[in-house]
This record gives structure tokens, C-alpha cells and sequence, in this order.
């Protein structure tokens, strides 16, 4: 009977201890991402929700030819809405207001009861789609709180469309009489965000190009979400994103067609996107990052 007392603290502890870090791995578990299509992004820690370029509307030829407004499905974004399972929204981020990032997103806010954080542009824009929808100006380096999220604000420059040049698709800040047109939707302010947590950081980056001020978090990350659009933004990936940063998760992004609405199209990729010889370098040369090619809307767990 003594031994029995004796033990018993020690089960006590060691069953606490055994809880303790099954709750830890739970807690861990949680945080999530996922790919929702061009170069938006879904973050979650089980709490608190954020989203980042939700998009589902794409232009038609009509758009390109006579600068139609791009009128937004709001049945369809109910619809991926319901399908992501999720709790109340938090906050809604831009990474710039090109058509193919923000051409839906005050109605994304509206039916989430989200609030959007942006600049000048992005409230124009999200103004004339949801007036309603609550919108917070943000600038450079600021830092915003979002449940257990603290969102890092970083302005940089948009990639060129043409490098050769330095040709920019619609560049500058969307006009103040914004209208929903198809060439309204400038880049306005480009931007990348730190999104750090007590379980992990995660960058989130549309680029294309690498962003210098983001080394600050080189071997601090747990997932990357990367823009890669073509042949050079791979090279650019390769020697800098995988090689300075060194995330445990790496994730391209922003690599469907988003140029043409189309069913026969939705499953294309740009022209000279090279997914799988990005994949094979990752598997070579970075053994221990886990790099993820993610199908729309798929669940990644980060632990």
C-alpha cells in the first residue's frame, strides 16, 4: 500500500504531462492554410480566420475588348464560402487590386462580415462593391492584431509583366471614380504580409520577385505562400525564397489561368509555369522543406 501512495504522484504527473502534450500538439495542429484559387489565400488557427485576395470572378473577351465592368457572382462566392466549413471571417488583406485579386473581395467581406485592412485603392474599390463592409486604412510596416495573428504590413513593387522594359500591367493607384470597369482595376498598393503567430510565422507573398525586407525572417518560417508566374520567378524562388528564407512549408501560388473565364480553361496554368521542375529542385536540393503544389481549396495543415 505504501508503494501504491508513493507511485501514485508520479502516475498524477506523468498523466498530466501525457495531456499536456496532446493539447500542445492539438494546439499546434490547428494552424492551417489553403490555396482558394489565383493568389488568394485562407489562413486559420481554429479561432480566427483571415483571407487574403479571395477571388472567383474572371473576365470574358467583352471585358478586354470593351473595358465592361466585371459584375461579381455573389451566388458563387456564397458558394465557396459554404464549402470552405469555416467560422466567421475576421480579415480581409490585398496583395494589390488587379482584376484577378480583388475583383470580388468586398462582397467575400460582406457575406463573411468581415473587415478589410488596405490602403486609398483598395478602399475604392471595396467602397463601390460593398459600401457597407467596415475598412481600415494600414500603411507601410504597420503591424495590425487579428485574434492571435499580428499581421506585418510591407509595400514593395510589382513585378513587370514585361521584365525586358519594365513593362507594368494598369500600374498605379485605382482612379477615384472607380466604377467596376475591367481597366479601373490598377495595381494600386502592392503589397506582402508577415503573419505571425505563437505557433509559427507565415509569409505571404504574390510577388513574384523576391522582397529583400523579408530576410528578417530568414530560418523564422513556417509556410511561405509564393507567387511564381513564370521561368524567372522559379530561378528567383530557387536561389532566394528557398535559400534565405527556409520555410518548413513551401507553397506557390498564382499560377491558374485567371486571364480568360472559361470552363475548358479553369484548370490551365500560365505559360511557362514549370511546376514540376520546381518541385523536383525542391526535392533535391532542400530535402527538409516540405514543398506542397496545393489543389484549390486543400487543406494544409502546418505543423
Amino acid at each position: 500500500m505504501q508503494k501504491k501512495s508513493q507511485m501514485w504522484p508520479l502516475v498524477k504527473k506523468s498523466s498530466l504531462f501525457i495531456l499536456f502534450a496532446i493539447l500542445s500538439n492539438y494546439s499546434y495542429a490547428a494552424l492551417e492554410g489553403r490555396w482558394i484559387g489565383v493568389g488568394g489565400v485562407l489562413l486559420s488557427d481554429g479561432e480566427t480566420t483571415i483571407l487574403i485576395d479571395p477571388v472567383v470572378t474572371k473576365p470574358t473577351l467583352k471585358h478586354w475588348l470593351f473595358n465592361a465592368v466585371l459584375e461579381i457572382d455573389k451566388a458563387k462566392v456564397k458558394s465557396v464560402i459554404d464549402g470552405w466549413n469555416i467560422p466567421a471571417v475576421a480579415a480581409v488583406f490585398s496583395t494589390h487590386q488587379h482584376f484577378d485579386h480583388v475583383s470580388d473581395i468586398g462582397e467575400f467581406a460582406l457575406q463573411t462580415k468581415a473587415t478589410v485592412y488596405g490602403g486609398e485603392s483598395l478602399q475604392r474599390v471595396v467602397k463601390f462593391q460593398a459600401p457597407s463592409v467596415p475598412f481600415q486604412i494600414v500603411k507601410n510596416r504597420e503591424t495590425v492584431q487579428i485574434g492571435k495573428f499580428r499581421v506585418v504590413i510591407f509595400n514593395r513593387k510589382h513585378a513587370p509583366l514585361i521584365p525586358a522594359i519594365d513593362y507594368h500591367f494598369l500600374p498605379g493607384k485605382v482612379p477615384e471614380n472607380f466604377k467596376g470597369n475591367f481597366y479601373d482595376y490598377h495595381e494600386g498598393e502592392v503589397t506582402s504580409f508577415a503573419f505571425e503567430h505563437p505557433e509559427g510565422n507565415i509569409l505571404v507573398d504574390s510577388g513574384s520577385q523576391f522582397y529583400e525586407p523579408l530576410t528578417v525572417y530568414s530560418g523564422k518560417v513556417l509556410a511561405y505562400f509564393m507567387g511564381v508566374s513564370n521561368k524567372k520567378s522559379i530561378d528567383d524562388i530557387v536561389s532566394k525564397h528557398f535559400t534565405i528564407i527556409k520555410p518548413k512549408y513551401a507553397i506557390p501560388i498564382h499560377f491558374d489561368f485567371f486571364f480568360y473565364q472559361s470552363e475548358s480553361m479553369e484548370k490551365w496554368h500560365l505559360p511557362g509555369v514549370e511546376l514540376e521542375e520546381l518541385s523536383q529542385i525542391a526535392k533535391d536540393k532542400f530535402p527538409e522543406m516540405k514543398f506542397v503544389i496545393p489543389e484549390l481549396n486543400q487543406v494544409i495543415k502546418f505543423y
